[in-house]
């Protein structure tokens, strides 16, 4: 139900995190959304507000609407019908784990929506055929941080991850722990090393033996790779491999052309 107005003001939007100003515009307007659907205001069956409305209430363009209506979509909860609007299909999310990514400031605010605990931190010589991704020798010790994801502390585990550090850095493992936002950042801050490029890779291959009693423990369970490498100026900084199981997880994109 849109908030009441107050003289000469917009409405205030409604839903988790709506009015926090955290994370991407359309971010807040699908948290709001997806809130309301969840309590019911926009029941199963009934209808989404229509664009316009939706951009005289949050105070935003056609693009930042359709972006959040989009995510709703995809999560299967809503179908866009032409003629009929934005019509409600289900409650709650009919898609386990979704991750969209357009920006390193996206994954700042993944790492920030998630909860991670650290299982174990070792210093390890690497093997050749991780020693290939990182662009290091065999046998070079590196950092190895291992921790696992979730949606909220003591939630069911979306991801499980394996982070190398080379070993000038290693002095920052333990700071890890309590670190607040994704890695990466933290280790650009201590470091005073900015991040200049970043990497990734997506591979599917068989669920690694070690994580399947936590991520998916069915014979012939396929995973998603996700591997990301950042650098700075003086060469690699942190290197995560990412596991996710390709049964409920899927990965969006979004590319736009430069003008």
């Amino acid at each position: 139900m849109p908030a009441k107005r107050e003289s000469g003001r917009r409405p205030a939007p409604s839903g988790p995190r709506a009015s926090t100003g955290a994370g991407p515009r359309y971010r807040q307007i699908l948290e709001a959304l997806r809130a309301r659907i969840e309590r019911g205001i926009y029941p199963v069956g009934g209808h989404v507000p229509t664009e316009s409305a939706l951009c005289r209430e949050f105070g935003v363009s056609r693009y930042t609407v359709r972006a959040a209506l989009a995510n709703l979509v995809e999560h299967g909860m809503v179908e866009r019908r032409p003629g009929l609007g934005t019509i409600v299909l289900a409650p709650q999310s009919q898609r386990a784990y979704q991750q969209s990514i357009r920006s390193l400031a996206d994954l700042f605010q993944f790492a920030l929506d998630t909860h991670v605990a650290i299982r174990a931190s070792t210093l390890v010589e690497l093997d050749a055929a991780t020693a290939a991704v990182l662009g290091a020798e065999p046998g070079e010790r590196w950092l190895q941080v291992d921790s696992v994801r979730r949606t909220a502390s003591g939630g069911p585990p979306i991801c499980c991850t394996s982070s190398f550090l080379p070993d000038r850095l290693a002095w920052i493992g333990p700071e890890l722990q309590d670190c607040v936002g994704p890695f990466y950042a933290h280790i650009e801050a201590r470091t005073g090393e900015p991040i200049v490029r970043a990497t990734q890779e997506i591979r599917a291959e068989p669920m690694p033996a070690h994580l399947r009693p936590l991520l998916d423990d069915r014979d012939g369970a396929i995973a998603l790779c996700l591997i990301r490498h950042y650098f700075s100026a003086a060469g690699s900084v942190i290197c995560s491999f990412n596991w996710h199981p390709a049964a409920t997880f899927s990965y969006r994109m979004e590319i736009e052309r430069k003008r």
